[in-house]
């Protein structure tokens, strides 16, 4: 991580470093350590998905605090390719304000411009943490360009936001049936 990519950011002294389809050995094994310890992935579905990973954030203290990760997958009902979107910041960072929307800023960023041959329509979020449901974290969402589309059959809000700007629609076989 000792190369500076031009798209690095800095959050509230946290740096989010851009690592998609480059994830150095070192930080594989600090990824999939950090995931270990919050008892959050089995063993070999972490090994599988630090590929995934799009973003890695540091700390004041140069710490890995979080990642998030994307994968490329045709939306159930043909409606063409998009990344699914996840975020996972580890316990002790979880109160800053703003870092899960500034990370998620941070992968639009490198998604928009990533030369990926499925050609992603754009991303896919859908969002387990009920809490993340109140009116503030909803206009946050809106701010950074995603709609909420509706709901899954999990009850989970869905949030899209299409790479070419226009205002996506449901994606069909995503929702629960009306």
């Amino acid at each position: 991580m000792d190369t500076i990519d031009p798209r690095e950011t800095e959050f509230k002294g946290y740096r989010l470093v851009p690592v998609y389809g480059r994830v150095p050995e070192e930080l594989r094994a600090e990824i999939i350590t950090m995931w270990r310890i919050a008892n959050v992935l089995p063993p070999d579905e972490a090994r599988r998905r630090v590929d995934e990973v799009v973003i890695a954030v540091r700390n004041p203290a140069g710490e890995l605090a979080g990642v998030n990760t994307a994968f490329v997958q045709q939306v159930p009902g043909g409606s063409g390719n998009w990344y699914f979107y996840r975020t996972f910041v580890r316990e002790a960072d979880r109160g800053v304000s703003g870092l899960p929307s500034a990370c998620l800023r941070a992968a639009i960023a490198v998604l928009r411009d990533h030369p990926h041959p499925a050609a992603p329509l754009g991303i896919v979020a859908v969002v387990e943490n009920p809490r993340l449901s109140n009116p503030g974290s909803v206009r946050r969402m809106e701010r950074l360009g995603l709609h909420r589309v509706g709901r899954d059959r999990d009850d989970r809000d869905v949030w899209c936001l299409r790479f070419d700007g226009a205002v996506p629609v449901a994606p069909p076989g995503l929702l629960r049936p009306a």
